[in-house]
């Protein structure tokens, strides 16, 4: 009996260590501009358990099976268009970013949907010239069927994207109009003039002999860890614990160095050569969720040695994730080298609504100290999503990182809650008006989740 009353004792006695631990470690950070966490009491211990926990996720997922997710096949099922699902989220999205000495840079984003919804972007910056842009920004929302049959691969709005060979070479081809916007001094201010919509052929090869960099596998885990240890872990981060897999599952994210070049034609006569260094972008599954992001801000850099860098910061608090620092540096032999820390915080740039036009800060990895200095040369806005849920500032900048110049591309992403305006939305095709009038009435009957948004 003595003994039974001991052991009771001693259960009695772990289960209420466990319940002042589990209280103790669910107690909030203070939080800037309320919104990101700071280093809290426990935050040492909570940041030893996550990265312990996402060692093991990563080992079980990916280390494990590192033979098949490298092999040929699952690359060529990886880089190609994906199929969208019958989930209505369902999305695929490829992007470009592009950047040479001279200043000239590229920026190409095509996002699939379901019933043939394409949401596009293209911007190129000439110096001395301006800023080229498709038309119809800042909106990106496209119509490629009648709604009755889905897409098969990034085509419609002018645009064709494919690859010719996976993890290897993709073309690019663009042929429509685009907006010219050059820029004039008067009175010491600058003020920009539009021009009239030229019409553009653009066809460019994407080459690249370089590995992939893909972030649920490759992300510094001291990274991760250190925006889950700053998070309160209640009840509502447990639960979220429990769908980490689902999750990993339904967000796939990576990105390639590589070269782009080509040619362009600008109305009737003019041909310009496009010789660019740059990073190609592939994004799918049913998670993305863009309407739960606070803010993000992305750097994309090429520099005149030879190599690259990415450099970014996302506030997602619905995913715990209030401030995510992320990205890596590429050798100019072809290395990856993830980011282990960076004093870039989004409190600290930008919090108002209104990006920087300068930026200084240092990222660390595991080898080298960067100091990066930043000067945005022009910028543009754009909106995402099917109700404009995010407001985007793409700035194309020059560079200097640790004394070697470069050029390259930021973004500032904001929420944006106004919505799409009528005077836009009111030109798309019925079949898409009646679906939009839909959501917004389940909305209001509050059957579905403000953060659930179809396209």
């Amino acid at each position: 009996m003595f003994i039974l009353t001991v052991i009771c004792l001693s259960l009695g006695f772990v289960v209420a260590l466990l319940s002042l631990a589990m209280l103790l470690l669910s107690r909030k950070s203070m939080l800037i501009f309320g919104k990101y966490p700071v280093k809290g009491v426990f935050y040492w211990l909570k940041y030893g358990i996550a990265l312990l926990v996402l060692r093991q996720l990563r080992y079980r997922i990916y280390k494990r099976n590192e033979e098949l997710l490298s092999s040929p096949e699952h690359l060529a099922t990886l880089d190609r268009p994906q199929p969208l699902t019958n989930d209505p989220k369902s999305y695929d999205v490829v992007s470009f970013m592009a950047a040479n000495a001279a200043g000239q840079k590229l920026m190409v984003t095509l996002e699939r949907r379901r019933l043939g919804v394409l949401k596009a972007a293209l911007y190129l910056w000439l110096p001395g010239e301006g800023l080229y842009c498709s038309p119809k920004l800042p909106d990106m929302v496209h119509f490629t069927t009648d709604g009755q049959q889905e897409s098969s691969e990034f085509q419609g709005a002018g645009f064709h994207i494919y690859p010719e060979q996976s993890m290897r070479s993709w073309r690019l081809k663009y042929n429509g109009q685009l907006r010219h916007t050059t820029e004039t001094e008067m009175d010491s201010e600058t003020e920009s003039v539009e021009q009239q919509l030229l019409s553009v052929q653009l066809d460019l090869h994407f080459k690249s002999t370089a590995d992939h960099f893909n972030y649920n596998r490759d992300l510094s885990s001291s990274l991760i860890a250190d925006s889950i240890a700053r998070e309160a872990w209640n009840d509502s981060f447990y639960g979220m614990l429990k769908s980490v897999g689902h999750i990993v599952e339904k967000r796939t994210h990576y990105e390639q160095s590589g070269d782009l070049e080509g040619s362009l034609v600008l109305g009737d006569r003019r041909r310009l050569e496009l010789q660019m260094r740059g990073f190609r972008d592939h994004s799918f599954g049913t998670e993305r969720c863009l309407s739960s992001i606070n803010r993000y801000v992305y750097f994309a850099l090429l520099l005149d040695d030879g190599s690259s860098m990415v450099v970014g910061n996302l506030s997602q608090p619905s995913f715990f994730l209030s401030s995510l620092k992320m990205g890596y540096v590429r050798t100019p032999k072809g290395v990856y080298h993830s980011i282990t820390g960076s004093n870039f915080e989004l409190y600290s740039y930008g919090e108002k609504g209104t990006p920087p036009q300068h930026q200084n800060f240092i990222v660390y990895t595991e080898e080298h100290k960067y100091l990066v200095q930043i000067r945005v040369e022009h910028s543009a806005v754009r909106y995402v999503g099917g109700d404009w849920e995010s407001k985007v500032y793409n700035q194309f900048v020059a560079c200097t990182v640790n004394g070697i110049t470069g050029q390259g591309h930021a973004e500032y992403l904001y929420r944006h809650s106004s919505g799409r305006p009528e005077t836009v939305s009111g030109q798309d095709p019925q079949w898409y008006q009646r679906i939009k009038r839909f959501e917004r009435s389940m909305s209001n009957l509050d059957l579905a989740n403000e953060e659930d948004f179809i396209f």
